[in-house]
């Protein structure tokens, strides 16, 4: 108020009344504000603050009733003009609800795409809000309450606007962790990294090889390639979430089951998948971090190609380094294959003690107390040939001591090896005395292997490090393709990286390296790598152009959809060594669905709520001597309540309009324009050029 107390004194001077007075602005702030114990609870809850602290009193505030909340704020942006109206919206209110951790504090926000700036700080109502990290536990804790509300919502379908019911359609949006945790999913690492179709990881990870990586074989023909993924839909998550309650505490969860759903979704999915939308920000970023990486590994291969054999060979320490690092490289690969198998294993153990058979050999069981495979049989066992082992103690009979060796943990392909011909059965070793010691000594194995998986893959990391500083430390002296495409980066795009945590890009950043390939890769020898990354970043770019905040024609439709398909041969046509990154399989997969279903990415994306976090930092900063811990919440909370309310008073200050010379006498000509007496005309102070005012 300071500061406006000083504008209404500079103004008074000037005999311009422009202001009420600060009791009436007041008052208008009071009646307008929606922080009562009745809209608003603020409280402290035991919640973890990271995720490696012990459990704490952390103040957090959120909106009691959802439903009258939001009726509140679309029927005041109804009577202030704010609502687009729009054929694609057929007459639906459509509601966004997302989340995301930004500094200090985790929120939960809602935004309505139907209002004009929709993807604006000043049009995302925060639903709730606390101070700490976005764990699954603390989401849980304080948002619970909504998911009834929520499912409600998409039960009743309908909000009212001016006394009048409207059909409301709810989209779950944010950053991919945050929509896994919203549908209870395992996150990208996971088996099944994808909330939309139901595609492996093992798929992506495996190297392209030039195979393309799309869901249609031609424009009007779909990919009828078995192994393709298939798509999920809001039935399975609430069959893959049954399945796991029925089964919470009988095994371990991996990320194979119930198609890597180990969680109650925080939010129903009543409305379907189509209706999760894919975090077209996060993409874009990801993907040009990544590929500029890779650019610049490409740039430091070309400078390290003058290095020579022989100057290699007669350093001992590197390839000393790479012999180390191959081998570790594959004891950690033999390690989790292992592991895996030791998991697949578990599983057939807690099948056939449930009883639960599919297609299993319930005809030719084994002489183990629980047969693995009486219950199922996987893909890896040949049902027509199935291998068998004979334990030397107990076989004494005709049909006694004969087990499966997938039973025992004996692959296949070992069961010739000396060491098997004189084998003894972890019953004859006191290892197993019955049927309830198969699942607890299996267990105890997968978690040997677990450790001896970690410790491999620290071993391995930790000699690749050596590696690569080895390998650096040879190739100092080279450099300049690298050094140059940096330059590149900071002088003409103004880039810099190292201001950004993880050596990241903004937006503004991206968008800039696709817009300028060509200023970016200019200092680069022309041949394949400079065209094959030029042709990249250009198709990158013409896809996210059609990702504006708008509705898109058919013809843009088409094009978006087109664009992404193509970007699913180019890349692996291109990089066949290069695996699918989940975000690129979003883009080339799903992106293109959700457009032709809803006929926008723009309108539906993050924007908003990830420019929130800013206005809120810089309000808690304000605010930062508060020790309270409820009180600082309060008037955190409160403030952004006002801002918003404020903003949405339909008062818009005109764009102050800078009088700068075009440039027709002279070309490129910046010169400021200067009114002349007549009041009609403007001279530039460089060139003389008069510009004749248009008249009112």
């Amino acid at each position: 108020m300071s500061k406006l107390r000083d504008l209404r004194r500079f103004l008074s001077n000037h005999n311009i009344k422009l202001f009420p007075s600060e009791r009436h602005i007041y008052n208008e702030l009071k009646a307008r504000q929606t922080m009562s114990p009745e809209v608003v609870e603020i409280g402290v809850l035991q919640l973890q603050q990271t995720s490696q602290s012990p459990v704490s009193g952390v103040a957090f505030a959120r909106v009691k009733n959802l439903r009258e909340y939001l009726t509140d704020v679309i029927n005041k942006q109804c009577q202030l003009g704010n609502i687009m109206t729009h054929p694609s919206f057929e007459d639906e209110i459509w509601l966004k609800i997302g989340g995301d951790k930004g500094g200090s504090s985790t929120k939960l926000v809602a935004q309505f795409a139907n209002q004009k700036n929709g993807n604006s700080p000043d049009a995302t109502n925060i639903l709730a809000m606390f101070n700490a990290t976005d764990t699954y536990n603390n989401l849980n804790e304080v948002f619970s309450i909504y998911y009834d509300q929520l499912a409600e919502l998409m039960n009743m379908k309908t909000i009212v606007v001016n006394g009048v019911e409207k059909p409301l359609r709810i989209f779950l949006y944010g950053d991919y962790e945050f929509l896994c945790k919203y549908v209870g999913h395992m996150g990208p690492a996971s088996s099944h990294p994808c909330l939309w179709c139901n595609i492996t990881l093992q798929e992506l990870r495996k190297p392209t090889s030039g195979e393309p990586h799309c869901p249609r074989v031609k424009e009007n023909q779909w990919n009828q390639n078995a192994n393709w993924a298939k798509p999920r839909s809001a039935e399975q998550y609430v069959q893959d979430y049954a399945d796991l309650s029925s089964d919470s505490g009988t095994r371990p969860i991996t990320g194979h089951m119930y198609h890597s759903i180990s969680k109650r979704p925080l939010f129903p999915l009543c409305a379907g998948v189509d209706h999760i939308v894919p975090p077209s920000l996060h993409i874009l970023l990801g993907l040009v971090v990544r590929y500029f990486n890779l650019l610049e590994l490409e740039c430091r291969k070309l400078d390290q190609g003058g290095l020579e054999e022989r100057d290699l060979e007669q350093c001992a320490e590197w390839w000393a380094a790479s012999e180390q690092a191959k081998k570790l490289e594959n004891e950690c690969s033999e390690a989790k294959s292992a592991l895996a198998a030791d998991e697949k294993l578990l599983q057939c153990f807690v099948r056939a003690k449930r009883g639960r058979n599919i297609k299993g050999l319930t005809s030719d069981p084994c002489s183990m107390p629980l047969c693995a495979l009486a219950s199922s049989v996987p893909a890896e066992v040949d049902r027509n040939n199935v291998q068998w082992i004979r334990c030397t103690r107990c076989g004494k009979g005709d049909e006694m001591g004969w087990y499966h060796a997938y039973c025992v943990g004996i692959k296949e392909a070992e069961i010739d090896l000396p060491c098997y011909n004189e084998w003894t059965c972890q019953v004859c070793t006191d290892e197993i005395s019955g049927p309830d010691d198969v699942i607890p000594c299996q267990e105890e194995r997968v978690t040997s292997n677990k450790a001896l998986v970690k410790e491999k893959e620290a071993a391995y990391a930790k000699a690749k490090d050596k590696l690569d500083k080895v390998y650096d430390k040879i190739a100092k002296a080279r450099g300049q393709y690298e050094k140059m495409l940096n330059e590149r980066l900071e002088n003409d795009l103004h880039v810099k990286r190292q201001a950004y945590h993880s050596q990241c890009f903004v937006g503004n950043h991206c968008k800039a390296i696709v817009d300028n390939p060509e200023v970016l890769l200019q200092d680069l020898p022309d041949g394949e790598m400079k065209n094959k990354f030029q042709g990249l970043f250009g198709r990158l770019r013409k896809i996210f152009k059609l990702f504006k905040a708008d509705f898109l024609s058919e013809e843009e439709v088409r094009e978006l959809c087109v664009r992404c398909w193509e970007l699913g041969y180019f890349v692996p046509k291109n990089f066949p060594l290069q695996t699918v990154p989940p975000k690129l399989h979003m883009l080339i997969c799903h992106v293109p669905e959700i457009a032709m279903k809803w006929k926008t990415i723009g309108l539906l994306s993050e924007h908003g709520l990830e420019s929130i976090h800013a206005v809120i930092n810089s309000m808690e900063r304000v605010y930062c001597t508060v020790r309270d811990k409820t009180e600082h919440m309060r008037l955190v909370f409160g403030s952004h309540q006002q801002r918003t309310v404020t903003a949405k008073t339909g008062l818009e200050v005109p764009p102050v309009k800078i009088r700068v010379c075009r440039g027709d006498i002279v070309p490129n000509c910046k010169g400021r324009y200067v009114t002349n007496t007549d009041k009609k005309t403007r001279t530039c102070k460089q060139c003389k050029h008069v510009l004749v005012l248009e008249s009112k």
